[in-house]
């Protein structure tokens, strides 16, 4: 009997859990039988305790419960996309197939009839990247500081370079990542660079034009940067984009492309704006590649930024080599006279100065540039297509292809100055024997803007009717035909 009344009676005493996870619970006291029998106080209390502890346990985990419901609600997209891109193991190559790697030169050139270096036309990206890095080096190992490159990121079939918008997602994935396969094959060149006297290649390289903004790099050359430390720490390249959110969405993005060579820490990111910011380090780096510049009033500020890296770089000793990647220029100037008629007020719009007084100071490495074009003629079949590019690939000359009906590019002219954009044209009309449809004459030495001026004839149009019916009075673009306004001629050589 004693035993029976120091026995707790829980089944008295205790908790009724409801959703005991989301923390309902309700607790009910009844002395029961066995405290009116004479049961021990004690055990009551015991039971009592316990029931406090496990309402304990879970007020804990409902305030941890809606911890993580708030933790949910204020995510990082960006972060989780960073950790989840790091958390994955790197692609490895299956064993017994062989590692792809780039070839050290592109394809062999051909000697044409003068003895010019004629490249045949590439067959994929991976050679399109490689070439445009030989002759890239080339220009640099010849002392050029300045250098444009410049082809259609995607196919033909899907891509029409001359007027797309530059700011679609799939044209701004592509240029990234041929821009990191571009710099990591600079940084795995073994050449060293010539060494240059640093104020005399920056006398070379502006070519006696006046700085955009001479106060604010005259300011900027009162503060102490940091040298490059002495050594061999290998070729720094880092690639600059139209702001910081571009830059942090290219690196979540596409962070194993960034990660994945032997040392990743010479493959460096930035924007244009941060020349501007007070906690600017300096340029550091010996190659800056400036990638998607989006609009035509984003010109001025790589202008910007090249100039007050060289500015501090001069200062220091140091010669920097700028390449402008994929830019594609010929769009964005033609953006410039457009902007120009229609908004000529609005502050920060770039000017044709900005070509004239800058961008001509760059000497082309690579172009690729390709035109579709419809002849109306009054015969069968009266409406004919025909496609043709535009190709350069330092140390080549210009040269023009056409397609064949096969599909494939065939050359059908070179020259050592850049051709018009309408002379292009009228070389692919003589070659799919269209130049008498559109009367063009029959001496083809008239087809560009290099032609011989007459100055008996200065001020008329000197085409036949047919041929100014067909293509208007103009025989160039505003940036073609400007040879008195520009300081340089380094971007129509070859």
């Amino acid at each position: 009997m004693a035993a029976f009344l120091a026995a707790p009676q829980v089944h008295h005493v205790g908790l009724q859990s409801r959703n005991v996870e989301k923390g309902e619970v309700q607790m009910w006291l009844h002395p029961g039988p066995s405290i009116l029998s004479g049961a021990s106080p004690s055990s009551f209390q015991l039971s009592t305790a316990g029931a406090v502890a496990v309402l304990a346990v879970a007020q804990r985990r409902r305030v941890a419960r809606a911890a993580e419901e708030t933790k949910k609600k204020t995510r990082s997209i960006a972060k989780e996309t960073l950790a989840r891109l790091r958390s994955r193991s790197p692609r490895t190559t299956p064993k017994g197939q062989a590692k792809k790697k780039m070839p050290p030169a592109p394809d062999p050139y051909e000697l044409d009839e003068e003895g010019r270096k004629i490249f045949p036309w590439p067959k994929s990206f991976a050679e399109i990247v490689q070439t445009s890095l030989f002759s890239t080096m080339n220009l640099i190992m010849e002392g050029e500081t300045r250098i444009e490159v410049c082809f259609p990121p995607l196919p033909l079939a899907d891509l029409d370079w001359n007027i797309c918008d530059l700011t679609e997602t799939r044209i701004v994935d592509a240029n990234i990542q041929h821009a990191i396969a571009f710099a990591k094959l600079m940084v795995k060149d073994k050449r060293a660079f010539p060494q240059l006297n640093a104020e005399e290649a920056l006398k070379k390289a502006q070519e006696g034009a006046p700085v955009q903004e001479p106060d604010k790099i005259k300011g900027l050359l009162e503060r102490r940067f940091k040298k490059k430390p002495e050594g061999d720490l290998g070729r720094t390249v880092r690639i600059i984009f139209p702001n910081k959110p571009d830059m942090l969405r290219a690196r979540d993005i596409h962070y194993n492309k960034w990660r994945k060579m032997d040392r990743p820490e010479l493959l460096r990111r930035g924007y244009y704006n941060e020349v501007n910011e007070d906690a600017w380090p300096g340029p550091f780096e010996d190659v800056f590649v400036y990638i998607i510049c989006q609009e035509a009033a984003e010109l001025p500020k790589i202008r910007n930024y090249i100039e007050k890296a060289d500015a501090v770089a001069t200062r220091q000793g140091r010669v920097l080599r700028h390449v402008l990647f994929n830019l594609n220029l010929n769009k964005l100037r033609s953006d410039i006279e457009f902007q120009r008629r229609l908004l000529p007020f609005q502050p920060g719009q770039a000017t044709s100065k900005v070509h004239f007084d800058f961008f001509t100071t760059f000497r082309n490495a690579y172009l690729i540039r390709f035109g579709k074009y419809t002849q109306t003629v009054l015969r069968d079949p009266f409406n004919i297509n025909y496609v043709g590019a535009m190709y350069h690939a330092y140390p080549s000359p210009w040269q023009v292809f056409m397609q064949d009906p096969d599909g494939a590019y065939v050359p059908i002219w070179a020259t050592d100055l850049r051709p018009s954009v309408q002379c292009v044209k009228r070389k692919l009309q003589r070659a799919n024997s269209l130049w008498r449809d559109v009367g063009l004459p029959e001496d083809d030495s008239k087809d560009d803007v290099y032609k011989v001026a007459d100055i008996k004839a200065a001020g008329t149009i000197q085409k036949t009717v047919l041929q100014f019916i067909k293509e208007g009075a103009g025989d160039a673009l505003w940036w073609e035909e400007g040879f008195d306004e520009e300081v340089s001629r380094k971007w129509r050589l070859a």
